[in-house]
């Protein structure tokens, strides 16, 4: 990651006058900065709290309304707006310039309606007919934590002051103390040139439970360079991302008298695989720095100095799931996960497939839910389920299940309901969800012929209309329409297809390596699988995760061109060839989905998968998805490197 390069004075200077100001690259090239805030982040259950979204730019726009989430914790009280347009003067190249931004506000007084870790979800804003969400902020609810002195409601138009308002926010800030059940560290020498703090929300949590790590960069002078040495690797943990910066994007904190620029590195959202103790590992990085520069002064004239920093590892304590109480349908799930199900179309027809979808979705990771064994009705036949998983970064998750249903008679069915249970980490206890009951309507199918009526309840009386008959037209001699002679077509096609055959040859002897003993792409995943069959001979189910997720990757990255993997597995699946995406791209997600699934998930959640029959099963559909990839792509190995 590069911010700048050493390409002159000027240049570093102005980019050194940005970073001071905490202006994103974005915001520079003119594009709204859009964000939500909170006055408070912890109230009593009889306060309230200020929830604010601000959309800046240094153009006129046009701005909507913003679209609040579902406020299911909260009650809107009232709400308020208002406008302002404020000149600050930044040093360019052509020399010093005002600066005009334009900030329209927006604000709504909310009440808690229960106790405990509340989530104010994505706010939605259409800025220039253009959708932009903000970020997701949680709110601690408790008694004795006190009420927030409260803004007094504003009408329309009203316009705050802004100098007040920041200055309020900078001593709030350097008056932070270190999050309630979580670790935060920070810079202790001010003099220190720059400094990595990591923060989580917590340090001891529940196998599968949440816990949110950060990493933020912390400096008093101005940083001209920046590239990360190394990512925590999180072993122990199966992380998704919740933000990964592009770009650094400061701003000011005052800490015990002293006032930082700090900009966001990561931020992840971890959930521990297993009990006992697990690490946050370090980031590392590598900073370019000019010490204590002055933005108004001689800009980037100072001596710059590099200099590697590394966070400090932090502790999870991480305990089990209670065994009391834990029901005989536990899905797996820890958080709190609401559970539905649906049909797209209550009306079908006998002895054709339709789907039913059951997706849990809620506060947790819904990656590692698994549903209850179905039981079909009587006269319904399962025969492929389906499923697809995603975890949002505000916090969110779900998962759907598609289970394909064949109807093998005509009438009326009623699907039961489905009920599962999961672990809510905020009450320490299992809690129950269970979907509606749905009813289906299944119509005459499959007539005596074979065919299949297009409508899935005709009305009596109607006849389908029958097809012209279709002659097909013998051909009795073969009558040449060129001035070529039969012999002259049958040799110059001979020759045609002997030219061919070369051709492909030559192309074969250099692509497979024929002659230099350069093992194909299908060969070299055959050795790999071989490994993953004798794991799972020996039930290491954890090896056979991750072996399967390289093998994956390594299939993939070949094909794709990312020999290094740069990305993530999931990103080479989305960067295959549109016709291989189509033909191979949903299985090829579920094989990785499942060896994720192995490697990682807590073991108590695991049930059969981790059984030999079912390793080996899963073994061979993996291979199976990765050699048809490799034959629709054509793909070969070029090197003849093991």
């Amino acid at each position: 990651m590069h911010l700048a390069t050493k390409t002159g004075k000027v240049l570093s200077a102005c980019l050194c006058a940005l970073l001071f100001f905490g202006v994103p690259v974005a915001s520079a090239a003119g594009a709204p900065e859009v964000k939500a805030e909170v006055d408070r982040a912890a109230i009593d259950p009889s306060g309230t709290i200020v929830l604010s979204v601000s959309v800046e730019s240094q153009e006129d726009i046009d701005v909507a309304s913003p679209t609040l989430p579902p406020m299911n914790d909260f009650e809107v009280l009232s709400n308020w707006q208002g406008k302002e347009i404020r000149s600050t003067m930044v040093n360019t190249p052509s020399g010093p310039q005002f600066q005009t931004i334009r900030r329209n506000v927006f604000n709504w007084q909310l009440s808690p309606k229960r106790v405990g870790a509340l989530t104010i979800y994505p706010v939605e804003v259409i800025v220039n007919g253009r959708s932009i969400r903000t970020k997701a902020i949680s709110v601690r609810v408790a008694s004795g934590l006190g009420q927030p002195k409260q803004r007094p409601q504003a009408p329309p138009g009203f316009e705050e002051d802004e100098e007040e308002d920041v200055f309020s926010q900078l001593l709030r800030r350097g008056m932070q103390a270190v999050p309630k059940g979580g670790s935060r560290t920070l810079p202790g020498n001010p003099n220190e040139a720059f400094f990595i703090q990591v923060e989580t929300d917590k340090t001891e949590a529940y196998v599968g439970e949440q816990v949110t790590v950060s990493f933020f960069l912390y400096t008093t002078g101005m940083i001209r360079d920046l590239d990360t040495l190394k990512y925590p690797s999180l072993k122990g943990f199966w992380k998704e991302d919740i933000e990964i910066a592009t770009h650094l994007n400061f701003q000011q904190e005052v800490i015990d008298g002293v006032p930082y620029k700090k900009a966001l590195l990561a931020s992840f959202a971890l959930f521990p695989i297993k009990e006992g103790s697990a690490t946050v590992d370090s980031y590392q990085a590598k900073c370019t720095v000019i010490p204590g520069a002055d933005p108004f002064g001689a800009l980037g004239m100072g001596k710059a100095y590099t200099f590697t920093k590394t966070s400090a590892p932090v502790k999870i304590k991480v305990k089990p799931l209670p065994v009391e109480g834990r029901p005989e349908n536990f899905s797996g799930a820890v958080g709190d996960f609401q559970v539905t199900a649906r049909i797209d179309d209550n009306s079908v027809i006998a002895n054709q497939p339709f789907p039913l979808k059951i997706r849990f979705e809620g506060r947790g990771n819904a990656k590692l839910i698994d549903i209850p064994p179905f039981q079909a009705p009587e006269g319904l036949e399962l025969y492929d389920t389906q499923k697809e998983a995603k975890f949002f970064n505000w916090g969110t998750s779900f998962k759907e299940f598609t289970l394909q249903l064949i109807p093998r008679r005509d009438g009326e069915f009623v699907i039961p309901a489905i009920a599962a249970s999961m672990f809510d980490p905020a009450t320490k206890k299992y809690v129950s969800r269970s979907t509606e009951p749905l009813r289906v309507r299944v119509g005459a199918g499959a007539s005596s012929t074979g065919q299949t009526s297009s409508q899935s309840f005709a009305k009596s009386g109607d006849a389908p209309k029958k097809r012209a008959a279709f002659e097909p037209r013998l051909i009795e001699t073969l009558k040449p329409e060129s001035r070529w002679t039969l012999a002259q077509a049958v040799a110059g096609a001979g020759g045609l297809y002997s030219l061919a055959i070369a051709i492909l040859f030559g192309l074969a002897w250099r692509e497979l390596g024929i002659g230099r003993g350069g093992p194909s792409l299908g060969r070299r995943l055959k050795t790999r699988m071989r490994d993953l069959d004798v794991a799972a001979k020996k039930g290491e189910f954890r090896s056979v995760g991750v072996k399967g997720v390289n093998a994956i990757a390594f299939v993939l990255g070949e094909i794709v061109g990312d020999r290094v993997h740069e990305r993530e597995t999931g990103k080479l699946i989305e960067a295959l060839p549109p016709t291989l995406k189509r033909e191979i791209g949903a299985e090829l997600t579920r094989c990785l989905q499942a060896m994720e699934f192995l490697a990682f998930a807590p073991e108590s959640v695991l049930g059969a998968s981790k059984e030999s029959a079912n390793l080996k099963k899963l073994i061979d559909e993996t291979t199976t998805a990765l050699n048809r990839v490799i034959s629709l792509s054509g793909s070969v190995e070029r090197s003849s490197a093991p």
